[in-house]
């Protein structure tokens, strides 16, 4: 397998975790319930393998090693823990917000750390990291007044969150390469 596959496939499942949580209602309540936390569980698996087969790239190999473990915990809390939609979205809030903070913190450490940069990678890195932190606001002052549409948002968001990774694969093929 290409150095940079499993982090596609692990934004496969967060994108296709996105569109459950969009359709959740079309395909069924508990179907979605369990859907969704095996999907967050494999993409946290697919970022591991990545951040072991590319251990040359420290910052970016730690990185995915807290993203993997990131997406495992939440997986497994969103299979776990919430009781209502209201619980589910509060904690898929938490990480999204999560991710779009990690996303502008590795942004800054790559920008610091004195080594070549690819700016399109640090740019994806931003956009990404304040795209993820806009929908948990949005998620937020959804949520109090109109679950439907938060878990809308919570879906979009989480979707785009997957289309980052798979962005960021594509360019990291020709990196590891």
């Amino acid at each position: 397998m290409n150095k940079a596959n499993s982090l596609t496939l692990g934004g496969i499942a967060l994108l296709i975790a996105g569109i459950v949580m969009f359709t959740a209602e079309r395909i069924g309540i508990g179907t979605a319930k369990f859907l969704i936390p095996l999907l967050f569980i494999a993409s946290g698996i697919f970022s591991l393998i990545f951040s072991n087969a590319n251990p040359q790239t420290k910052k970016i190999s730690q990185y995915h090693i807290i993203h993997g473990i990131g997406l495992i915990l939440s997986g497994v809390l969103l299979g776990l823990l919430p009781k209502s939609l209201a619980d589910f979205l509060r904690y898929a809030t938490y990480f999204i917000l999560a991710f779009g903070l990690l996303e502008i913190i590795i942004g800054f450490a790559l920008a610091n750390s004195g080594s070549r940069i690819d700016w399109k990678h640090l740019i994806l890195r931003f956009s990404g990291g304040f795209l993820g932190i806009i929908g948990a606001v949005l998620i937020l002052a959804t949520a109090a007044s109109d679950k439907g549409s938060a878990l809308m948002i919570t879906g979009f968001a989480t979707a785009l969150i997957g289309i980052n990774s798979i962005i960021f694969s594509t360019k990291t093929h020709k990196l590891l390469a």
